[in-house]
């Protein structure tokens, strides 16, 4: 059997990139989305590389500035809405937060972020506002409990004690000034006759009997400078319920228009006074001597010592 000889032999295809050679398409390009790229090359061409985001991206969402602002504001007013002074700058910021708050809680469906802040702000704005008013309420209340926790003094019906021998007529010790006392009890007095007793509002009595005369010892300390000199004796009396220092009290005594001297004599047991405490009910006396220019002229001013308490005044005019 004979065989045709064999015919030409098929050709080679080019290899890619060689002149002639079939292109691939261009969806198979090496580098395309879903394709092998090149040695070194990206697989895609992204964002990254400086082209456009791919689609569907979504871009990044505007920050709700009026919310964060309102929502710090609100603190910073509740911080303060407890403190005295102060929470009026508070009440401003509460008051700044609030608008803010709502703003923002409007804003908040545009941007589409913020709305948990905005809320928070217009309740915590809400609650500063409201200690503001409540601090300013106790505060208030606070200051007129002092106010009247000062007391005021007023004249007991008292009789002025008798003169002693020795003792120094005052005016205003007679029956006539006994009178005005019993008129006036309960009434505030700028100044008292000796003899009178004043009444504190919860319950401490101050009283200083009429002057007397007194002559200093050779060992007398202040006498330097008068010739004459007086005896007061002042009682506290403890009406309260609770127990009274007396250490801090003091006195001043004025006569003819001049400042007079206090004389501390150890030797007739004139020294200062008290230091021990008076219990509820009981009372303590002692006595304050003073070289003065005219012992029918006396104005003295008895300070218990304690703040809360205004000062005393007896006079020799009253």
């Amino acid at each position: 059997m004979t065989y045709p000889p064999p015919g030409p032999a098929e050709p080679t295809p080019p290899s890619l990139g060689h002149p002639g050679a079939p292109q691939p398409s261009p969806y198979q390009q090496p580098g395309y989305p879903g394709q092998p790229g090149y040695p070194g090359l990206p697989a895609a061409w992204g964002p990254e590389q400086g082209g456009y985001p791919p689609y569907g991206a979504v871009p990044p969402r505007k920050t709700n500035v009026l919310a964060i602002t309102g929502l710090v504001l609100a603190l910073v007013g509740l911080v303060l809405c407890l403190i005295p002074f102060v929470n009026f700058f508070a009440a401003v910021l509460a008051l700044a937060g609030l608008v803010l708050g709502i703003v923002g809680l409007v804003k908040a469906g545009t941007l589409g972020n913020g709305k948990g802040m905005s809320i928070a702000a217009i309740i915590i704005s809400v609650v500063a506002g409201i200690g503001v008013v409540v601090s300013q309420i106790f505060f208030v209340a606070a200051l007129e409990e002092l106010s009247s926790s000062l007391g005021s003094t007023s004249i007991s019906s008292s009789a002025p004690e008798e003169p002693a021998v020795g003792e120094i007529p005052a005016d205003g010790t007679g029956s006539d000034s006994q009178g005005a006392g019993d008129g006036a009890a309960g009434a505030p007095s700028p100044a008292l006759a000796f003899g009178d007793v004043a009444v504190y509002e919860d319950g401490l009595e101050v009283g200083v009997s009429a002057p007397a005369a007194f002559t200093p010892s050779d060992t007398a300390a202040g006498d330097e400078g008068f010739t004459q000199f007086v005896r007061l004796d002042v009682t506290l009396t403890n009406g309260t319920a609770e127990t009274f220092d007396p250490t801090f009290a003091y006195v001043s005594v004025s006569s003819g228009g001049a400042e007079g001297s206090q004389v501390f004599d150890a030797a007739q047991e004139i020294s200062s006074t008290p230091s021990t405490s008076v219990l509820p009910g009981q009372s303590v006396t002692f006595p304050v001597v003073f070289g003065v220019t005219d012992p029918a002229d006396l104005t003295m001013e008895v300070n218990v010592g304690a703040w809360e308490y205004d000062a005393v005044i007896f006079s020799t005019t009253s």
